[in-house]
């Protein structure tokens, strides 16, 4: 018999307070219980998945381009264009908490959150440190602010190996 983790809960529409006017909406769904003893489940589950155990916090991106923040109390949502989808995207959401909380006896659970993204000194060390220019930024120094900045990737060097 399959044991539910979640079953009742309320859904509300905001509108982003960090992108006024925007022509999406954001989503919260308020739990009455925990439900942070999944987390180290979802985690082993969803690809990507970014969580912070010490925080009960775990992070992820859909790959129908919603961004999750799941907490012990409660999970938001966005970008989400009207409530048709909202609800659907709610519903979804349970939906998957709930199988996946069914199936955790098949799971190895996972706490590890993902790395922390290298440091401009980290990226540094990488680079020749030659200033050739040939990436498209004028020095190395530049070049690993653009990594930093996800405009750059590591192959826009030609002095790296594929090692690197």
């Amino acid at each position: 018999m399959s044991e539910q983790l979640i079953g009742r809960f309320d859904m509300e529409m905001k509108s982003p307070s960090c992108t006024p006017g925007a022509s999406w909406w954001g989503v919260k769904i308020s739990l009455d219980d925990d439900i942070s003893k999944v987390f180290p489940f979802l985690n082993a589950e969803l690809k990507d998945a970014d969580y912070n155990h010490k925080e009960k916090v775990l992070l992820w991106d859909s790959d129908k381009g919603f961004r999750c923040a799941f907490r012990p109390n409660e999970i938001a949502i966005a970008p989400v264009e009207d409530r048709e989808v909202a609800q659907q995207i709610c519903d979804d959401a349970i939906d998957m908490l709930n199988d996946i909380w069914n199936r955790r006896n098949q799971i190895e659970p996972n706490v590890a959150g993902k790395a922390p993204p290298p440091s401009m000194i980290q990226l540094l060390k990488l680079l020749p440190g030659t200033n050739c220019k040939e990436c498209g930024y004028p020095t190395c120094m530049a070049f690993a602010a653009g990594l930093i900045k996800r405009q750059a990737e590591l192959s826009g060097c030609p002095h790296l190996s594929s090692e690197a």
